[in-house]
């Protein structure tokens, strides 16, 4: 799961689950283990249960630093607290803040100067920038598209003497695909014997590898970047498998670096729902340092009413 979980479906989903699902088994198991007195092999379970929460899920332990030379914060603000951004980190005063999913980004430009009268903004698809710095240029990212949109904006801010290219970023969704997973056609798929169709592809074969493609198309761009760059968003991919590492093997992610926790970024509402019971289990927004930059802090808002949490991430020049 952790290198090639897309490489076969019954992976490529379970990639999406809470983790305490894979915690089941020795839930069945420990008790009969101390019934028996089977010490050594409870021993071994108590292990299985620590690489679950501490490796697989990747928890950290990195001590940030509160200052740096470029403070960013990024929230895809589709569903939920618009404003988590500002009311996760009060007493920030961030560089730039990347929103994501903002419907008509470019005609809320009024709307958010009116609500955030410190900030210069701009707005292009459904991306939305917010910075006190001057901003030398706006505009989509043309290549790669998702259904002829585009998936992730480019931003250029002058902070101080430097010229710093931003790129907000927002990969589709998964919910569409993993709102049928429980179906005889998923079950036969996953066994090679048929195709299910699924958002708009054949098959989920199909989806699969539509979304690898993309993310390599876009890690495409990055590598192209001929500014110091930092990369934000909301990524829609768990920290495992193909998609996460085609990123993290050409970008600092920023959390694995320099944060502390486990860093968990959805689902954040408290609606009541099975799944929101279980809190924060995927970790799908982002923030990775490009050439030039390097990661000293990352951290996740604590904003329960938005589906995505807010990332703020702190970054220093690298000499």
């Amino acid at each position: 799961m952790e290198w090639r979980a897309e490489s076969w479906l019954p992976l490529a989903l379970l990639s999406f689950a809470p983790p305490v699902l894979f915690a089941l088994p020795l839930a069945i198991l420990i008790p009969f283990t101390m019934g028996a007195k089977q010490w050594r092999l409870c021993g071994v379970q108590a292990a299985c249960l620590g690489l679950l929460g501490f490796v697989f899920m990747t928890c950290r332990f990195h001590k940030p630093k509160t200052t740096a030379a470029l403070t960013l914060i990024t929230h895809n603000v589709g569903q939920g607290n618009r404003a988590a951004f500002a009311d996760s980190f009060p007493a920030e005063k961030p560089d730039a803040v990347l929103l994501q999913d903002v419907a008509r980004a470019d005609y809320r430009e009024t709307e958010y100067r009116r609500r955030y009268p410190s900030y210069r903004n701009r707005g292009v698809a459904q991306f939305i920038l917010l910075t006190p710095h001057e901003i030398e240029s706006v505009g989509p990212v043309n290549e790669p598209l998702w259904r002829g949109k585009p998936v992730a904006a480019r931003f250029v801010i002058k902070v101080g003497e430097r010229s710093v290219a931003i790129y907000s970023v927002h990969l589709p969704t998964p919910r569409k695909a993993l709102t049928h997973v429980f179906s005889p056609r998923v079950a036969l798929e996953m066994l090679w014997l048929s195709k299910a169709p699924t958002d708009g592809f054949s098959s989920y074969r199909e989806w699969l590898d539509a979304r690898i493609a993309l993310a390599r198309k876009l890690a495409g761009v990055f590598e192209k970047e001929p500014l110091p760059f930092v990369v934000g968003g909301d990524f829609n991919m768990p920290d495992h498998g193909i998609v996460y590492h085609t990123f993290a093997n050409r970008l600092t992610d920023a959390f694995a670096a320099s944060g502390r926790g486990w860093g968990m970024t959805f689902p954040g509402t408290r609606d009541g729902r099975i799944p929101t019971l279980l809190g924060r289990w995927l970790r799908l927004d982002y923030w990775f340092a490009g050439r030039g930059w390097k990661p000293v802090d990352c951290r996740v808002g604590n904003d329960t009413f938005s589906q995505h949490s807010a990332v703020l991430a702190r970054f220093d020049p690298v000499q």
